[in-house]
């Protein structure tokens, strides 16, 4: 959640792939907060471009935007990625992600 760990791979030249599912939001706690019936606080983002952050980096990077965008990436691309490699996934964030192990840990505590 804070990207240093792109300059470790980076320095070590890791063959690491990033991918950011990126809602804009944290997604986890927004959808939390709505299961719970809790106030809606604190999980809003503004739309960051997660692959430019990357490549501020020095990593390669790139962006998918559409189903289209994911069909069409030929994963032999990754191996000719020398050191690490950042997916800036753009997805919707009111799809609920698969989180029921989540919120019963939660009521449990």
């Amino acid at each position: 959640m804070n990207g240093q760990e792109m300059t470790v791979a980076l320095s070590e030249s890791l063959p690491v792939i990033f991918i950011v599912l990126n809602d804009s939001a944290l997604g986890m706690v927004m959808h939390g907060q709505r299961l719970a019936g809790a106030e809606p606080i604190g999980f809003e983002l503004p739309q960051v471009d997660f692959a430019a952050l990357g490549r501020a980096f020095g990593i390669n990077a790139m962006t998918i935007t559409s189903d289209g965008d994911l069909d069409a990436l030929d994963s032999s691309l990754f191996d000719l990625v020398d050191g690490p490699l950042l997916i800036d996934v753009r997805i919707d964030r009111e799809v609920m992600p698969p989180m029921a192990v989540r919120s019963k840990t939660l009521q449990s505590a």
